[in-house]
């Protein structure tokens, strides 16, 4: 649902970036701990830079049921980084770019962004 081809991006040059919009209904299944309410209405920038991509997160609103408790998520300018190459030194946030069709997918970035608000 959240996987997004970037071959075209790692094939242009450094800082060329791509703006997406979503806005819709997340189904019941997909994230089984949370319930979403309310659409996930989203926005993103990709920007390329040499072998790696990096995700802006320029908008991400929805409201979720999460253990029992309704909460209202709205989060601005979170980075992501997604890279080609793995490295056992990248830190736990580090994503990679799946080489086999070279896309990225943000369904765990978004799942853990929203936990985060819903643990605060």
């Amino acid at each position: 649902m959240f996987e997004i081809p970037v071959w075209d991006l790692l094939a242009s040059f450094s800082w060329d970036s791509r703006e997406l919009e979503f806005n819709g209904e997340v189904l019941p299944w997909f994230y089984p701990d949370l319930d979403f309410i309310w659409p996930l209405r989203l926005k993103l920038k990709l920007i390329t830079l040499d072998d790696w991509i990096m995700v802006v997160f320029e908008n991400l609103e929805t409201n979720v049921m999460y253990e029992w408790i309704q909460r209202n998520i709205k989060i601005e300018e979170i980075e992501r980084e997604f890279k080609e190459e793995y490295n056992a030194s990248n830190p736990d946030d580090i994503k990679y770019i799946n080489t086999k069709n070279t896309s990225i997918d943000l369904k765990d970035v978004i799942r853990e962004e929203i936990l985060i608000q819903c643990i605060e």
